[in-house]
């Protein structure tokens, strides 16, 4: 991603079975094993439905400058009030100058 860029993430869902109560989205940025953010999205409460829910995060700002550039390890997560993990998963995210 270039630096600097504005992104916002689209995450697509199902709830099956049982009902789901105060769905949160919680993402972990670390930077060469230094935690650097940690931010909680509420994404709410959905019963079992056939159909497609989608949640976007708020419009976010890639860091910019020399010192920013790098690659971030990024930990996402689908949690509920009752800590229940509904999904779990990593990525990492390429800070560069320009578009590859």
């Amino acid at each position: 991603m270039k630096e600097g860029a504005q992104y916002r993430l689209r995450i697509n869902f199902y709830v099956q079975r049982e009902i789901v109560c105060g769905l949160k989205y919680v993402q972990k940025v670390q930077r060469m094993n230094i935690s650097l953010d940690k931010t909680t999205h509420m994404v709410g409460s959905y019963p079992p439905a056939l159909e497609m829910h989608s949640f976007m995060t708020p419009m976010e700002e890639a860091p910019s400058g020399m010192m920013a550039r790098g690659t971030y390890q990024i930990k996402s997560l689908f949690t509920d009030d009752d800590q229940h993990e509904h999904l779990k998963w990593e990525w990492v995210l390429d800070i560069k100058k320009d578009w590859e």
